[in-house]
């Protein structure tokens, strides 16, 4: 259950009516004027304004904002009205979703709403004990309402449905083949390692690797999410890997049951082999199409990395999963094409996108930003994971030998920002710590991982 339904339920105990009955009728005859300032102050603002007009204003919307000032406070009795209280708070996120309008708007029409709710509060002649209990409960009200516009926010920004098709047919069958033949061969490796742990010694159950923790709940986790959504291989992998899960934890239950513990292995063993053929009927189907591509390194382009990072930062709202960004740039690239010629910066430029596949995770995207810089989003990560990482991206590329026209060869280093999304709606804050982190990295002498939360940690 997500923690605004448990929020909700709590606000809404018989033992809080008399004292929402009371907050409602301190507020109630303030709502319209509470609409008005809420209006006023998003019009004085150039960018809040382009999303609003005054007739709309002056028409329809502040009657619209009174009513949903009145409802806040009300008291549900049932989990339906909770639930229809719940889907109204939904449906006004994906309203702001569809206009675009930015996330720190949101926010900042909520403290603009709260601020007025508190100061008639504070005005009212409620003694100091009734007027505490008031505070904390129209915080919790505003905040946890707050929360689920957002989540809706997000929800209805990840993909509209335009961009879903359209990456879905980006991966091409070259990188799909790609990532599905790592895949497969990781699920042997999975299930090999498997084995020879049990063989080796029952007793240890700590030994044993879980499916969770592969690069194939990983890539279907994150990745295929996107690119398949809405196709059966989809369900199939989704289904597989809840089903090799549960075999898992039921061989662990029984590793010393030698009557149990073949069969279990045994059905194991066929999850895997069918997730294996559907990866393999995967790469067979999916249509290869170039737009959205880059050119030069075939990564992805700009084009879809907001759709990428909201379907990550909507996974990490709803669970405890964070995602990570590292921002790579290759070090003095201009002296690279000063140098040796753009057709050589050119080949470095496909050679460093060839690293970069290589060394990130199945369910982890690259980008071309433009020139010499690239991003990574990487999903299900910590701080330790997404420096190892990012460490095996610098020391491949120090350690290759770049080959150009005429037998040349170049050595190259890049300098790398990581950081971890905070668990905030906004994601551009993240890309801006990675950035941070990026130029942190560059002034300390270049050819070096900075992570945000160091120089953030040190006061830089």
């Amino acid at each position: 259950m997500p923690i605004y339904e448990k929020i909700l339920k709590n606000i809404n105990q018989p033992e809080n009516i008399p004292l929402l009955e009371t907050i409602f009728t301190i507020v109630s005859p303030h709502s319209q004027e509470i609409a008005k300032n809420f209006y006023r102050e998003m019009l004085s603002n150039p960018q809040a304004a382009h999303f609003l007009n005054h007739d709309e204003v002056k028409n329809r919307l502040t009657a619209s904002m009174t009513n949903w000032i009145n409802s806040v406070f009300l008291y549900r009795s049932t989990d339906q009205a909770i639930e229809e209280y719940r889907d109204y708070q939904f449906k006004i996120g994906r309203v702001h979703g569809k206009i675009g309008l930015p996330v720190s708007f949101v926010n900042y029409g909520m403290y603009l709403i709260k601020q007025d709710v508190l100061r008639f509060l504070v005005a009212s002649k409620l003694n100091r004990e009734a007027l505490s209990a008031a505070l904390i409960l129209v915080n919790q009200i505003l905040d946890c309402t707050l929360q689920i516009i957002n989540e809706s926010y997000e929800s209805d920004l990840i993909i509209n449905e335009k961009d879903s098709q359209a990456l879905k047919m980006q991966f091409s069958t070259h990188h799909l083949a790609f990532d599905c033949e790592r895949l497969r061969t990781s699920l042997s490796d999975w299930m090999r390692d498997l084995l020879m742990n049990i063989q080796q010694d029952l007793s240890d159950e700590s030994s044993l690797l879980t499916i969770r923790q592969s690069n194939f709940s990983l890539w279907v986790t994150h990745k295929a999410q996107l690119f398949l959504a809405n196709r059966p291989e989809l369900a199939s992998l989704l289904r597989l890997l809840d089903e090799m899960d549960e075999t898992l934890h039921s061989l662990v239950k029984c590793l010393k049951d030698d009557q149990k513990r073949p069969e279990l292995l045994k059905n194991l063993n066929v999850l895997v082999s069918q997730a294996s053929w559907v990866l393999g009927e995967i790469a067979k189907e999916i249509i290869d199409q170039d737009s959205g591509r880059d050119s030069l390194t075939r990564l992805f382009n700009r084009r879809y990395l907001d759709t990428v990072l909201r379907h990550e930062t909507l996974s990490s709202l709803k669970s405890d999963q964070v995602f990570g960004v590292i921002i790579v740039d290759i070090d003095f690239f201009k002296r690279i094409n000063d140098g040796y010629g753009h057709d050589n910066g050119d080949r470095v430029l496909e050679q460093f996108a060839e690293i970069l596949t290589h060394e990130v995770r199945a369910g982890d995207f690259v980008f071309r930003l433009g020139g010499e810089e690239f991003l990574i989003v990487l999903g299900d990560v910590t701080p330790r994971v997404i420096k190892r990482v990012a460490e095996k991206i610098r020391m491949a590329t120090e350690n290759t030998a770049f080959k150009l026209a005429d037998q040349q060869t170049l050595t190259v280093t890049v300098s790398l920002g990581t950081a971890i999304h905070d668990g905030h709606p906004d994601f551009h804050r993240t890309i801006k710590l990675a950035d941070d982190a990026l130029y942190q990295a560059k002034q300390k002498g270049r050819n070096q991982v900075v992570a945000a939360d160091q120089f953030l940690i040190a006061g830089m």
